[in-house]
């Protein structure tokens, strides 16, 4: 059974910012807890000659484990949605797509940025969105950074 829980993946991009917005939206008018998933690269935590343990494709990772300033400016762009009581930012190590669905698992919705690629760009670039649609066990959301710029435009002519 799905946890009223919404997973957002979080990283300093326009559209990640963006899908923050809109699943904290969301969570507030579910009722959901929000989880903001932050995924950084395996390289940062292991020597790249091992890379990552072959039976492990993520590792969750204490705060005091990332870099101060990344781990810092991302709580900082989190707080930007007011968090209620019971939402949280993690830490995880590994690759982004696989990372999001192995959280989203048991949670009622993924909520992923996407940013846009066109003609044969969108063929080239691997896409965490793509293989989250593909791949997850719950709906999933896709927001692109331009609904940041819509979201600015309503709030400041007094809508949500």
């Amino acid at each position: 059974m799905a946890r009223a829980e919404v997973v957002v993946g979080l990283d300093n991009s326009m559209s990640a910012r963006a899908a923050l917005r809109w699943a904290a939206r969301q969570a507030r008018l579910t009722g959901a807890v929000l989880r903001a998933v932050t995924i950084v690269d395996w390289s940062d935590y292991l020597s790249a000659e091992a890379g990552p343990p072959v039976s492990m494709d993520w590792l969750a990772l204490l705060p005091d484990q990332v870099d101060p300033a990344d781990r810092d400016r991302l709580q900082g762009i989190f707080d930007e949605v007011q968090p209620e009581a019971g939402w949280l930012v993690e830490f995880v190590a590994g690759d982004p797509g696989r990372v999001l669905v192995q959280a989203s698992l048991d949670s009622e919705l993924l909520v992923v940025g996407t940013g846009e690629h066109v003609g044969l760009d969108r063929l080239l670039v691997g896409s965490t969105s793509r293989y989250c649609l593909n791949h997850a066990a719950c709906p999933v959301v896709m927001v692109p950074g331009t609904y940041a710029n819509s979201a600015t435009t309503e709030s400041s002519r007094g809508g949500d």
